[in-house]
């Protein structure tokens, strides 16, 4: 269960119940729950794909068997732009509420690098470290979190409509890509399965209770300031704090954002540092990677940091970037959908994954220029994995 709970919880608990309210405003609700359902029939589909892999590959051996072997090939590079962009901006929210919440000068930057390098140290110390620093991060994210919903309904003073109005209904596809970083991550678990007791059998039930207490979090925290807030008036990346001038909540709030980075940063750093070995066994990367952990930090320390820069010089980007991100996972999403009806056929589980295809597209559409980022980093890997297809992997 931690190590579900620390693959997807992140600055999605922070950022996004005050830019979901923001976005959709009373169509909030109706935003998480169709955010939270679409999750449960991928479920099923990655549970599927962990059977065709023992080995930590499960998404790229589905969407080699079920598209094509350039296809999957194209995976691990897919995540690795995904995390590169999106891990370091929750970083930088974390640091945004460590600062407002405990007066901590300057910390996004700093608190950013912090959690990163102790991230990025866990994994090199081994599976173990990383296991504790979830197991501890989780139990405080949770008791926080709930400190949080009850302190802030305490203090609520408006009424939340949770039947969207005829204008509200115009938000709900957009506030769903944003709501979908919340739940991204459960693939992670595809990465990291050898550490579940049975991967199989494991798989399913841990990543519900998952998502069912993370979902509740958000959707609670996003309740709280609907009740505390006009929509007007929120702050998109740093809602929480506007709950209540209390100190104390205020704290708990940073608290809560420090404890959901570190155990998502542990996680995360832990699933990429596999996709990077991944890679580099298909030679999409230079093979000094494979052998070399301290290189394959240095690859992640490096690439964490042009985000961070951009992101201190122009911390408008904050919430675009989680959005930016979020697409990326969609079209992943997308492309082993495709592949998740050819490898195993018409089913009701594959059906069922089918019918979330046109929403996700006419989420992509309705988003702006959130997804071009999403739509660029899928073309360019797809495509360089399709040039050097007859190129022999090592793994061959």
């Amino acid at each position: 269960m931690p190590l579900a709970f620390g693959s997807i919880a992140g600055s999605g608990i922070l950022s996004l119940p005050s830019a979901v309210y923001a976005e959709a405003g009373t169509a909030s609700v109706a935003v998480w729950i169709i955010s939270a359902a679409a999750c449960v029939p991928m479920l099923l589909m990655f549970r599927d794909a962990m059977a065709l892999s023992g080995d930590g590959n499960a998404i790229q051996q589905l969407v080699t068997r079920g598209i094509a072997p350039w296809a999957g090939s194209a995976m691990p590079l897919m995540f690795l732009f995904v995390v590169v962009v999106g891990l370091p901006t929750g970083c930088i929210v974390a640091g945004q509420y460590a600062e407002d919440g405990l007066g901590w000068p300057r910390s996004p930057t700093i608190v950013a690098v912090a959690i990163l390098v102790a991230a990025l140290a866990a994994n090199l110390l081994g599976g173990t470290a990383g296991r504790n620093v979830q197991l501890g991060g989780s139990a405080v994210l949770v008791v926080t979190g709930v400190f949080l919903i009850v302190t802030g309904a305490r203090h609520g003073t408006h009424a939340m409509h949770v039947v969207p109005d005829a204008s509200a209904w115009g938000s709900v596809l957009p506030g769903v890509l944003l709501a979908f970083w919340a739940f991204v991550g459960f693939e992670n678990l595809t990465f990291l399965g050898r550490d579940l007791r049975d991967p199989i059998q494991d798989f399913l039930p841990v990543s519900i209770a998952a998502l069912a207490v993370y979902g509740t979090f958000a959707l609670g925290l996003t309740l709280t300031i609907a009740g505390t807030i006009d929509r007007h008036s929120v702050n998109a990346v740093t809602g929480l704090l506007q709950i209540s001038t209390s100190p104390s909540v205020q704290a708990g709030v940073a608290l809560v954002g420090l404890a959901a980075m570190l155990i998502n940063a542990a996680a995360w750093v832990r699933g990429v540092d596999q996709l990077i070995a991944s890679a580099v066994a298909e030679r999409q990367l230079p093979r000094q990677l494979a052998r070399q952990p301290l290189a394959r930090t240095a690859l992640l320390a490096g690439l964490f940091s042009v985000t961070i820069v951009v992101l201190t010089t122009n911390p408008h980007l904050t919430v675009g970037a989680l959005a930016a991100s979020s697409a990326v996972f969609v079209m992943i999403y997308l492309i082993c959908i495709a592949a998740y009806v050819r490898a195993v056929g018409v089913r009701l589980r594959t059906t069922l994954n089918a019918l979330l295809v046109p929403a996700m597209l006419a989420t992509l559409i309705q988003s702006g220029t959130r997804p071009v980022y999403g739509l660029a980093v899928s073309v360019a890997c797809l495509t360089w994995c399709y040039l050097r297809r007859k190129q022999p992997s090592t793994t061959s």
